[in-house]
């Protein structure tokens, strides 16, 4: 019975790695940042402004039509605003200079309606699967700011390696890859007083995965340890992505945001401030700069070792659920750790690596040294229920004590742990040479 459950779980390895070598990116994003000094700030924000008034329009009259029982679909929708400019009851349509323009802001109204649709019938099917009852999508603020969605023929591709938007005072950007062939659009999403301009751009490339050549690289996400990494490979050592600057970062920013919301609201001010934008802004270039660090480091890493199979432990809706205590919820729920994994996971399969996620239940509380499975069976209530003493074996913070006595860093016994929970055989030759001693790396971002 045994024998089948691995090689049942062997053969799930097999489909589910298989799957992810269906990874393609025919397209690439470049980003660019236009602050409040740039020469043509001021464009941007008028346009995002019009973008804003288009989508609330839009969304208005998508809500009346389904109050009224009828459904507004994108063309309905168009020709609705079409039918308001010819009989002069709204300009809005000609308001941003471009039926392009205007059609992308109606797409994303049919787009979100849509969503809200199939998230309606999904939760009539299965509640459980949803955090709350799906709700109609919202009006964006008035008077604010939305972002501006620019297809391939209202933006356009120079022989000098630029983007230009005449529509848009021709606002132009330097790519920096000026071998860029063809664009499929252009993002400008308005961001803490600021514009992040996003290229997509076609690419040329077609990733060769590399095999399965049975060598593991295992990953166990955290706090104080960002990211611990470990392999099924004998003499390679542990590593530890230090996340205490990424964690002082955010705790930095969380006492600094509530005391000027606090400042604000004593002074009956509204909380929207160019100090609370910089620092919105500072906070999320730091997380950036470390995700895009620490993602390089480790396929680097992998690629050295020859490690093709990079396995990184998630929860879904972990944090949902988080009841770590008030402190200790704050650094885990504010640490981007999907933003980092997926940037982790774009950047290995550039490189050819497979990355596969998977569920790191019991992979904390089941021991490694002594072979045991990460299933159930050998969780701490388990334990308690067998009378097996000790019921929990991580001890501290950061040691897990085996059976034996020994004791191991507990994200390294975690880690090695992912790497047995989605392949079974990864360590049948023993752990005879396994590194257990972890080698700390601190990232300069």
């Amino acid at each position: 019975m045994a024998q089948k459950t691995t090689a049942n779980k062997r053969a799930r390895y097999r489909r589910i790695r298989l799957a992810q070598t269906d990874q393609q990116y025919e397209y690439l994003v470049e980003r660019h940042v236009i602050r409040p000094s740039h020469p043509q700030y001021t464009t941007l924000d008028r346009f995002s402004h019009q973008a804003n008034n288009v989508y609330n329009q839009g969304l208005y009259r998508a809500r009346q039509a389904l109050f009224r029982g009828e459904w507004l679909s994108y063309g309905k929708l168009d020709a609705s605003l079409k039918q308001s400019q010819r009989q002069k009851d709204s300009m809005i349509y000609a308001a941003m200079h471009s039926v392009h323009l205007v059609q992308q802001q109606l797409n994303l109204v049919a787009r979100s309606m849509e969503s809200w649709r199939k998230a309606r019938k999904a939760y009539a099917k299965n509640p459980g699967k949803f955090t709350g009852r799906p709700k109609l999508p919202k009006y964006r603020t008035k008077g604010g700011l939305s972002t501006i969605i620019v297809d391939n023929q209202t933006a356009k591709l120079r022989q000098n390696g630029s983007v230009e938007i005449p529509v848009m005072d021709h606002f132009k950007v330097q790519l920096a890859h000026p071998e860029t062939t063809a664009i499929q659009e252009v993002r400008i999403v308005p961001q803490n007083q600021r514009f992040i301009v996003e290229v997509v751009y076609k690419t040329n490339l077609t990733i060769g995965y590399k095999p399965d050549n049975g060598r593991y690289l295992g990953i166990d996400p955290g706090v104080n340890n960002a990211f611990t990494l470990v392999t099924n490979v004998p003499g390679v050592d542990p590593i530890i992505i230090n996340g205490k600057p990424l964690k002082s970062v955010n705790q930095y920013y969380n006492k600094q945001r509530a005391y000027l919301t606090s400042l604000y609201d004593l002074l009956g001010q509204p909380r929207a401030s160019h100090r609370l934008a910089r620092l919105d802004f500072h906070r999320n270039q730091k997380m950036n700069r470390f995700a895009h660090e620490e993602s390089k480091r480790i396929v680097d890493f992998a690629l050295s070792h020859e490690l093709n199979t990079i396995i990184i432990g998630k929860n879904k809706g972990q944090k949902q659920g988080a009841q770590l205590g008030k402190r200790n919820n704050q650094n885990f729920i504010g640490i981007p750790h999907q933003t980092m994994i997926n940037l982790l996971k774009y950047k290995a399969n550039l490189a050819g690596i497979v990355v596969i996620q998977h569920s790191e239940a019991y992979t904390s509380q089941t021991s490694f040294l002594d072979r045991e499975e990460p299933i159930r069976e050998n969780g701490d209530k388990a334990r308690q229920r067998k009378g097996l003493s000790p019921i929990k074996r991580r001890i501290k913070r950061g040691f897990y004590k085996a059976d034996t006595g020994q004791l191991i860093n507990a994200d390294v016994n975690g880690a090695l742990q992912i790497i047995n929970k989605v392949v079974p055989k990864a360590f049948a030759d023993g752990i005879v040479g396994i590194g257990l001693c972890p080698v700390k790396w601190s990232l300069r971002f």
